[in-house]
């Protein structure tokens, strides 16, 4: 294993506050950097602050008269421009800076020590590519960072800091709420077994539309406290072995009591560096030239079973692969020209990542002719409109000039989830 030889650093980007991670040379683990060593302040302001002379300060204000800019994160990705008084900014320019300012403090609190590599990780990467895609650009600019930095979102970053536990917390699956400034948001993982391997499906839910980020202000902490109950016992429906909760709107005693709830079964953590440490630990083995034999994760996107059209084609009988174990659903769009068997129906066979034995779906198309003598000739296409939402289309294309086609068309959509557990 390549030793830990500069600093490695995880970071977490938010619109309001960013928290870093930092594994020190011949470290065994990542530590939070601490902004203010006599509070052990581990929150940064995302703000920048333009003083008189033109020149930037991050995270607080230095003199009296320095104009305050916040809320640029959001704007750069959108690529807007943000207004101080009568100057516009470019948001990308903004984020630029702050990030210049922010690794060049850490290297001074580290006594101006190299960095050996940079994960970042924003919430925003959950759903939105643009998000990652400029935080890479910013950070391949620079010249000591090129190669040397990737960006996760907050659900990978999730995933990798919980498969660093001790095994009993993760094997029976894990979960996270995370309650900050856009509201309530729920992470969950599940462990397989498959050739020797763990697979891990991840999950991700947006509950802020039932709990809001105010939701604490508005309303009475008993309606908080048995709204967030409810909601996270139909979420942990799965028996997750442990449950992390993090986010600064978790605060208050409602907390603490729903959280002693929650604990029957599982252990519960609550935290604030869960991201920064997971994406260290991401940097860590980027840095190290790791290559984890061990682990295969599977985002929300990606699915999770080989299928494969069982049907006789013009040029042999057999198992035609239609979608493959880790593709992006959205990308998958196969399709095969088979032959209808006598029984007037199409079989599949789904086998689940690491989840054991294949199973069958059969498909029995209505309205379309079955013709005699292999005759009936179809055009079968398979794509997914969900992860484990396969849409099954079958197009009659006819056969020669002997049986014109109809282009008749049969369309099912099959919840693949339902079967084979």
């Amino acid at each position: 294993m390549q030793e830990i030889g500069q600093l490695v650093l995880g970071i977490d980007l938010c619109d309001d506050i960013t928290q870093v991670t930092v594994l020190r040379p011949h470290a065994a683990e990542p530590d939070a950097v601490y902004f203010d060593a006599r509070t052990r302040k581990e929150f940064l302001p995302t703000v920048l602050c333009v003083r008189e002379t033109g020149n930037y300060s991050i995270g607080f204000a230095e003199e009296q008269g320095d104009k305050v800019i916040a809320n640029f994160f959001h704007t750069a990705v959108n690529g807007g421009e943000v207004f101080c008084g009568d100057t516009a900014y470019s948001g990308r320019a903004l984020l630029e800076s702050y990030l210049d300012l922010l690794l060049q403090m850490v290297r001074e609190r580290f006594f101006g020590q190299e960095i050996g590599f940079v994960a970042v990780t924003c919430e925003e990467a959950n759903t939105n590519e643009a998000a990652g895609r400029l935080l890479l650009d910013i950070l391949e600019e620079k010249e000591a960072l090129r190669g040397k930095c990737l960006v996760l979102s907050h659900l990978e970053a999730f995933l990798h800091f919980a498969i660093r536990q001790e095994e009993g917390l993760w094997k029976n699956g894990s979960a996270a709420f995370d309650y900050a400034a856009d509201g309530l948001l729920f992470y969950y993982m599940e462990c397989r077994s498959a050739g020797g391997r763990r697979l891990v499906l991840a999950d991700y839910k947006d509950y802020s539309e039932i709990i809001p980020a105010d939701f604490t202000k508005t309303k009475e902490t008993e309606r908080v406290a048995l709204t967030f109950e409810r909601l996270a016992g139909m979420a942990l429906q799965q028996k997750a072995s442990s449950l992390f909760v993090t986010g600064r709107r978790f605060e208050g005693e409602w907390v603490s009591d729903v959280l002693r709830l929650l604990s029957g079964g599982r252990r519960v953590f609550r935290g604030e560096n869960l991201y920064t440490q997971g994406a260290c630990y991401v940097a860590a083995g980027e840095f190290r030239q790791e290559q984890n034999a061990d682990f295969s994760l599977l985002m929300p996107e990606q699915i999770t079973a080989d299928v494969y059209l069982i049907a006789e084609t013009s040029a042999s009988e057999g198992e035609v692969l239609m979608a493959k174990v880790g593709e992006t659903y959205s990308r998958v769009h196969a399709e095969a020209a088979v032959l209808l068997d006598t029984t007037g129906k199409f079989s599949f066979k789904i086998v689940p990542a690491g989840r054991g034995a294949s199973f069958s779906v059969r498909v029995a198309p209505k309205d379309l002719e079955l013709r005699p003598d292999r005759t009936s000739r179809y055009l079968v296409r398979v794509f997914f409109v969900k992860r484990d939402y396969m849409a099954i289309q079958i197009k009659d294309i006819g056969f020669g000039e002997f049986y014109p086609p109809t282009h008749r068309i049969y369309e099912e959509l099959v919840d693949l989830s339902q079967f084979g557990t």
